[in-house]
């Protein structure tokens, strides 16, 4: 028998209110604390345009009662993409996508923020990886796959301008196709976050060193997006919070570093521990499938800063989601594979019907297996399944702008 909490006449059973109060994000106010957290998906097409299946996956996520979408990392250039499918922010003629995009995500109430990356030494396709270099701050071998250690190319500093530069172009290109912000990814280690880590970034210039050589390229773009973009641009951080491995990059330096951020103008952080590489390692596995893996983290940030720092990772229970915030150790949520497999999520949650959500016990997950190439749940109705994608009802459409 499925169990039920009775509503108020505001609509929202009370167990959970906490959750669907709203949230003032810089200079725009979420309707409720639960995002949409970054997921690649890989529904875009090969050149980087926006497909009618990505406008649904995300339309379908707001429309189910998420308060903030914020896509998958959408790369700020060629040079920087990681996957084959994924979304590219660097020229005009991703324009007409983008704009049905945020369009379709703004018809259901839904804030729409757009990841936006550099996948640095990451980037692929990783066949293509000797004949395409990869930038990253330092030329420090790594292994890319198992058994396959590469080096990627120092960035001179003309190509630490230009990188800068196309992070500004891609949250232009945003904000012009009518998002509400954008996240910057500086986390997981991509180029961001590289230059944050010690072991990444081994320069002896101004941006590499000490802490402030080494924060430098993170806080320069943070800061020209935002001098860039309209005052009521939204504009957060994806921060690696602890790179977790000795001699990397530390909480105690993200504590330090978090302040700065919101000095220059960031609107919301989420803290993300390990990268890659580092989550490998055997102290580290296993540690994304513990419930609020990230706690400690989010929560050590959130004492830092005013601004909203917003907790992820293993918060599919909405009971446990509440207690995060009532706790205080983070102002908002968010939710990857639990809006992945159910995108109504939040509204069972907000009428007191939890227990009816679809949950996602497959592991390895399903979806994370088929990112190369479109990704699926196994939770998901046959139909649904077959088709490639959980979007609106089959035979109705996002709409045309």
């Amino acid at each position: 028998m499925t169990s039920t909490t009775s509503t108020t006449d505001t609509g929202v059973a009370p167990d959970f209110a906490p959750l669907f109060a709203p949230l003032r994000l810089g200079g725009r106010t979420a309707p409720n604390r639960i995002f949409q957290a970054p997921m690649s998906v890989g529904y875009a097409n090969p050149d980087g345009t926006v497909t009618e299946k990505e406008i649904e996956h995300y339309g379908r996520r707001a429309q189910g009662g998420t308060g903030v979408v914020i896509t998958e990392n959408f790369s700020i250039s060629v040079a920087g993409r990681q996957m084959p499918l994924q979304t590219l922010v660097d020229d005009e003629d991703k324009l007409p996508g983008l704009r049905r995009l945020a369009a379709e995500i703004h018809r259901h109430d839904s804030l729409a923020i757009v990841q936006i990356v550099h996948a640095g030494r990451y980037a692929g396709p990783w066949d293509e990886y000797e004949s395409r270099p990869r930038l990253a701050p330092s030329a420090v071998p790594f292994e890319l796959t198992p058994g396959r250690v590469v080096t990627p190319q120092e960035m001179t500093a003309q190509e630490i301008e230009e990188a800068i530069e196309e992070f500004v172009r891609a949250a232009q290109l945003c904000e012009r196709a009518g998002f509400d912000g954008v996240d910057v990814h500086a986390a997981q280690g991509f180029l961001i976050s590289e230059f944050l880590s010690p072991i990444m970034n081994r320069r002896t210039d101004a941006w590499g060193g000490d802490f402030a050589g080494r924060t430098r390229f993170a806080l320069e773009v943070v800061r020209r997006v935002i001098a860039n973009t309209g005052p009521d641009f939204v504009v957060g951080v994806h921060l690696m919070s602890d790179e977790r491995v000795e001699g990397g990059w530390t909480l105690d330096e993200a504590v330090r570093l978090a302040p700065l951020l919101e000095a220059e103008g960031a609107a919301f952080l989420f803290a993300i521990p390990a990268t890659f590489e580092t989550m490998r390692l055997p102290a580290n596995l296993g540690m994304y499938d513990r419930p609020g893996c990230t706690l400690d983290d989010t929560a050590a940030l959130q004492r830092a800063v005013d601004i909203p720092v917003v907790a992820n990772g293993g918060l599919g229970d909405p009971r446990e989601a509440v207690k995060v915030l009532q706790s205080r150790q983070a102002a908002a949520v968010a939710l990857a594979r639990p809006l992945f497999v159910d995108p109504d999520w939040p509204t069972k949650v907000r009428t007191g019907m939890p227990d009816t959500r679809r949950t996602c016990p497959c592991s390895p997950p399903r979806c994370l297996q088929t990112q190369l190439t479109g990704a699926i749940c196994t939770e998901w109705p046959e139909s649904t399944q077959s088709r490639g994608y959980l979007g609106y009802e089959e035979g109705t459409a996002a709409t045309s702008h």
